[in-house]
C-alpha cells in the first residue's frame, strides 16, 4: 500500500491533474468550468493540460473532452475529500509536511551551485587518485593566533618535504593521523602497521571536500599548499592519477606475510606464489588451487572470489594490478601489498556511469556532503542582503565574558546572560535580542571536547544565524515561489486523492466480502469459473472499477458541475 500511495503520488504530480489557481495576466480569461462555488478559467485548464500531456499537437475535441471529464472526477473527488474533514487528520497534516520539507530544501540551496557540484564530482569520479597526506590538528572555530602557530608549523614542514626530506618519514613522525604510526598489539586488538600517510586510492565524494579538491587539483608528484578542513591542516601529496576502476570483481589468491615474517619464510611464500602462478599458466584451475593454498580462507571457499568494490576498498598494489587486467579471465602476475602476496583473476570491470546515468546518485550524495554548505551558504548570503541583515559584534562579544567552561558539560546556566538586553540580529521583520541567542546557547549544549570560549559562541551564533534565516525564507516560500505554491497544492490534493479512493474504492472491494460475493454472482457470465476464488484478483478489479463508476455517478449527482461549452470549442493546441 505504501508503495501504492508513492505511485498514485508521482502520477499525480507529475501527471493526471493539479488544482492550483494559476495567476493569469488577461482581462478576457473566461470560466471553462465551475464546481458548486469553484471556478476554472480557460487559461487554466490549458496550461494544467499542456503540464500533463506530452503531445501538445493534437487538435482532437474528443482528447480535451475526454481530460476535462478526468479533471472533473478528480476535482469531484478531492472536494468530497475535503467535504468529509481528511484535510484535518492529524496523519495528513504530518505527510503533507513530510512532503513540505522535501521540497522545501530544493529552495534553500543554490541550484546553480548544486549543478556544478555535481558536474564536478562527475568529472572528478573518472579518475581515481593515489595520495597521502600529512595532517596537524586544529579546532574548526580555533582563535587566529592558534590557526597561525598551525599554518606556520605545516608549512616548515612543508619546505623540508621539498627540500629532499622523506615525506612518509615526515608523516610518521609528525602527523597528527594515527595511522601514520605503527601501534603495538592491546587486549583486544593486534598490532598494526602504519602507513606513512598513504591513504591509498580515492575517487570523489570519499574525501571530505577541501581535502578532495586538493588532491584533484595538485599535480602528480607535488606537495600541495596547507589544506583546511575540519580536522586541521593537511599536506597532500599525489602519488598517482589514473583512470577511474569504476567496480570490480575478482578472484585472487593470497599468501599472508604478517609483520615479524622471519626473512626464510618471506623467500619460501615468495617462491610458493611464483610456484602458484607457474601452475595456473600452465592451465590448472585458478578456483581449485584458491581454494587449496589461499591464506584468505572466505574467499578461498568461493575459489578465490571477492565482493565486488571500488578503488577505495582495496590497498594500492591490488588497485594498481587491477588496472592492468582488461578482459575478463585475465590474471595478473603476482602482486606484494602490506599484508602478503596475491595473484588476482579479473572476473569483471564495471566503468563509472554517464553523466546522466549518474547523476540523481551525485545530488542525492551531495545534498548529504559537507559540500551541499557551499550552495547553502550562497542562498543565506543573498537572504542576508535580500531582508537588510544587520548585526551588532559588540552584542556578540558580551557573551566572551557570560559563557564557561561549563558549557562543555552541558551545565551552562543562561541565567548567567540574565542582564544581557541587546538587539543582536535583524532581517526583514525579524528582530532578535541576546536573550534569544542565550536560549539557542542553552539548547544546543552538550557534552564535548572543550573549546576556545571565543570560537565556540561564534560557531554557535552562525548556527544560530543560519537556523533563523532560513526559517524565516522556509515560512515565505508559498508566497515567493508560484510554482513551490502550486507543487505544494499537487502535494496536498494527490493525498486527498489517495486516501478518499481508498477509502471508497480499493479497500473498500476487499473489505466488503458481501458485495463482492453479490457482484461475482450478478457477473458469473464473465469469468470461466463456477468458485469465485478461483478468479478473486480479477474479480476485486472489476468490482473496483464498478465502484468507482457508480461512486463518481454519486458526487457528479451531489455537487454541481458546469462546463461552457462555447468556450471549451475555443480550446486547441495546434
Amino acid at each position: 500500500m505504501k508503495m501504492m500511495r508513492f505511485f498514485i503520488l508521482s502520477m499525480f504530480v507529475y501527471g493526471c491533474a493539479t488544482t492550483t489557481p494559476l495567476v493569469v495576466e488577461q482581462h478576457d480569461d473566461p470560466v471553462l468550468l465551475r464546481i458548486e462555488d469553484s471556478e476554472v478559467t480557460r487559461s487554466e485548464f490549458e496550461k494544467i493540460y499542456r503540464r500533463n500531456n506530452l503531445d501538445l499537437m493534437v487538435n482532437d475535441p474528443k482528447e480535451v473532452d475526454e481530460y476535462l471529464e478526468m479533471y472533473i472526477n478528480f476535482r469531484l473527488k478531492v472536494r468530497e475529500a475535503r467535504s468529509l474533514g481528511l484535510d484535518t487528520n492529524e496523519s495528513f497534516i504530518e505527510e503533507l509536511q513530510g512532503y513540505r520539507q522535501q521540497l522545501a530544501q530544493q529552495y534553500l540551496r543554490d541550484r546553480e551551485v548544486t549543478e556544478a557540484l555535481v558536474r564536478e564530482a562527475w568529472e572528478r569520479s573518472q579518475y581515481d587518485i593515489r595520495a597521502s597526506h600529512l595532517l596537524i590538528n586544529l579546532d574548526a572555530y580555533a582563535p587566529p593566533e592558534d590557526t597561525l602557530e598551525v599554518y606556520n608549523k605545516i608549512m616548515e614542514l612543508r619546505q623540508r618535504a621539498l627540500d629532499g626530506e622523506s615525506f612518509a618519514g615526515l608523516a610518521t613522525e609528525y602527523s597528527d593521523d594515527t595511522h601514520a604510526r605503527d601501534t603495538e598489539a592491546t587486549g583486544n586488538r593486534p598490532p598494526r602497521k602504519g602507513n606513512a600517510g598513504d591513504l591509498g586510492y580515492f575517487s570523489a565524494l570519499n574525501m571530505v571536500y577541501p581535502f578532495e579538491s586538493a588532491a584533484y587539483n595538485t599535480p602528480v608528484g607535488e606537495i600541495s599548499l596547507p589544506v583546511r578542513t575540519s580536522f586541521g591542516y593537511h599536506l597532500v601529496k599525489v602519488v598517482n592519477r589514473q583512470p577511474a576502476m569504476g567496480t570490480a570483481r575478482v578472484a585472487h589468491i593470497m599468501l599472508m606475510t604478517p609483520d615479524g615474517t622471519e626473512e626464510d619464510e618471506l623467500i619460501e611464500k615468495e617462491q610458493q606464489i611464483n610456484d602458484l602462478y607457474k601452475s595456473i599458466l600452465s592451465g590448472e584451475d585458478f578456483g581449485e588451487l584458491a581454494a587449496e593454498y589461499s591464506d584468505d580462507r572466505q574467499s578461498g571457499q568461493r575459489k578465490g572470489e571477492m565482493p565486488a568494490f571500488n578503488s577505495n576498498r582495496m590497498v594500492p598494489q591490488f588497485i594498481e594490478a587491477i588496472n592492468d587486467l582488461d578482459e575478463p579471465g585475465d590474471i595478473s602476475p603476482p602482486v606484494r601489498s602490506d599484508f602478503g602476496w596475491h595473484i588476482i583473476k579479473l572476473i569483471e570491470k564495471t566503468p563509472p556511469p554517464s553523466f546522466d546515468e549518474a547523476y540523481e546518485n551525485l545530488k542525492r550524495r551531495i545534498e548529504r556532503d559537507a559540500r551541499s554548505r557551499l550552495s547553502e551558504t550562497v542562498v543565506i548570503d543573498r537572504l542576508k542582503e535580500e531582508y537588510g541583515f544587520t548585526y551588532d559584534i559588540n552584542a556578540l562579544r558580551d557573551f566572551y565574558e557570560v559563557v564557561d567552561e561549563s558549557v562543555f558539560r552541558g551545565e551552562w546556566d543562561k541565567t548567567e546572560a540574565g542582564g544581557l538586553d541587546k538587539q543582536l540580529i535583524s532581517f526583514g521583520s525579524k528582530v532578535m535580542g541576546q536573550q534569544d541567542f542565550a536560549k539557542f546557547l542553552y539548547e544546543k549544549q552538550r557534552n564535548q571536547d572543550a573549546e576556545n570560549i571565543a570560537s565556540y559562541v561564534y560557531r554557535l551564533y552562525n548556527e544560530f544565524v543560519k537556523e533563523h534565516i532560513l526559517a524565516y525564507e522556509n515560512e515565505r516560500l508559498e508566497e515567493k515561489y508560484p510554482e513551490f505554491k502550486r507543487v505544494m497544492q499537487e502535494y496536498h490534493d494527490g493525498i486527498l486523492l489517495f486516501e478518499i479512493t481508498d477509502q471508497e474504492v480499493w479497500s473498500r472491494a476487499t473489505a466488503d466480502s458481501d458485495g463482492l460475493r453479490a457482484f461475482f454472482e450478478a457477473n458469473k457470465d464473465r469469468y470461466d469459473a463456477e468458485e469465485m476464488r478461483e478468479v478473486r484478483g480479477l474479480v476485486i478489479a472489476d468490482y473496483q472499477n464498478y465502484l468507482e463508476k457508480r461512486w463518481i455517478e454519486e458526487l457528479r449527482n451531489k455537487y454541481s458541475v458546469y462546463v461552457d461549452e462555447e468556450i471549451l470549442e475555443t480550446i486547441r493546441f495546434d
